[in-house]
């Protein structure tokens, strides 16, 4: 008498088992990966606001002034979604004259950053303007 053969269903259930489980490896890949892409992007916006605000802080001062602030400032923020951010503002001036009226254009640059380079979660992100308090 001939047997059926032995065995077939059981390749099937961890061929199937086999692909079952890849899935779930590339669903939980995939979300993770956006879950770390919306933290970074939220990170990376509340970098862009500590930069304003350092421009903010050095268009402020430099108009006040009608000069460079020492070059470069750095402070940290406290308060708020920007505290823990860092803040590197500098600032560069030349000297025009336009027929009888002489003035300053100021160069300046403000970085929020948020951790150190090269580690998870580093975000940094920079402004740059040009001001002049000329007439």
């Amino acid at each position: 008498m001939n047997r059926p053969p032995h065995g077939f269903s059981l390749v099937s259930v961890v061929f199937l088992l086999v692909v079952v489980a890849s899935l779930a490896a590339f669903m939980v890949t995939i979300g993770t990966t956006q879950r770390q892409t919306s933290t970074l992007s939220i990170l990376s916006g509340r970098a862009l606001a500590a930069a304003e605000s350092g421009m903010e802080w050095g268009v402020e001062n430099v108009l006040r002034n009608d000069a460079c602030f020492a070059s470069p400032t750095s402070f940290s923020l406290s308060g708020g979604a920007v505290a823990g951010y860092t803040v590197v503002a500098s600032c560069s001036a030349t000297s025009h004259t336009e027929g009888p009226d002489a003035f300053n254009v100021f160069r300046l640059t403000a970085t929020g950053s948020r951790g150190s380079p090269g580690a998870p979660g580093h975000v940094q992100r920079t402004i740059r303007a040009s001001v002049t308090g000329a007439p």
